[in-house]
C-alpha cells in the first residue's frame, strides 16, 4: 500500500549513463562534422588545415568531465578516418586525435577543479599549451619524419606547425568560451 507521497528522483543510474554516452555521440558527430568542413588559414601552408572539431570536445569535456572530452575527440577522429576525407591518411587524424587528447584533457581537468570563469580560461590556456607542447615534440620525433621531412628542414618545418597549432589552439579556446555557457543547459546532468 502507497503512502500517497510521491517521491521524485532524477534519472537511474543506468538512464544516466546512457544519457551521457547519447551526449557524447552527438558531440562526436558534431566534431566530425566541424572536422569535415576543415579550412586553410592564411599565412599557413595548404597541408596545414584549421577545423573547430575540438570546441565540441572541450564543452563536452567542460559539461561531462575530462573522459567525456576525451571520448568526444575519439569520436570525432574515428569518423573522419573511416570517412576517407583525410587526405593525410591515418597520420593526420593520429596527429589531431593526439593535439585533441591532450588539449581536452589538461583544459577539462583543470575546468573540473575550479569550475568558475577563472577557471575555464586558465583550463583553456592550459590546455592550448599541453597541447602545443605535446605536439611539438611528436611532430619532431615522429609526424614531421614519417611525412618525409628531411632532417635539415625539420626546424624551420617544425616553427610552422608549432605556430599554427598554438593559432588552432587559441581560436578553438576562443570559440568555447564563448559558446559554452549557451549550450551547457543542454549536456549538464539533470
Amino acid at each position: 500500500m502507497g503512502t500517497g507521497v510521491v517521491c521524485e528522483r532524477g534519472p537511474s543510474r543506468a538512464a544516466s549513463r546512457t544519457l551521457t554516452v547519447v551526449r557524447i555521440g552527438v558531440l562526436s558527430a558534431v566534431a566530425f562534422l566541424l572536422m569535415y568542413l576543415e579550412t586553410n588559414l592564411p599565412l599557413f601552408p595548404a597541408f596545414l588545415q584549421y577545423d573547430a572539431g575540438e570546441v565540441p570536445a572541450l564543452i563536452g569535456g567542460f559539461a561531462m568531465g575530462p573522459l567525456a572530452g576525451a571520448a568526444v575527440v575519439v569520436g570525432k577522429c574515428f569518423l573522419f578516418l573511416v570517412s576517407g576525407k583525410d587526405e593525410a591518411g591515418w597520420l593526420g587524424t593520429a596527429a589531431n586525435l593526439l593535439l585533441g587528447m591532450a588539449m581536452v584533457l589538461v583544459a577539462a581537468f583543470v575546468y573540473l577543479r575550479q569550475r568558475t570563469r577563472r577557471g575555464a580560461l586558465l583550463g583553456l590556456a592550459a590546455g592550448v599549451a599541453a597541447g602545443t607542447a605535446v605536439m611539438a615534440a611528436a611532430n619532431y620525433w615522429f609526424f614531421l619524419p614519417t611525412y618525409g621531412i628531411p632532417r635539415e628542414a625539420l626546424g624551420s618545418t617544425l616553427k610552422v606547425v608549432v605556430l599554427f597549432n598554438l593559432v588552432k589552439g587559441i581560436l578553438s579556446s576562443t570559440l568555447t568560451f564563448l559558446l559554452y555557457k549557451r549550450v551547457r543547459p543542454l549536456l549538464s546532468p539533470k
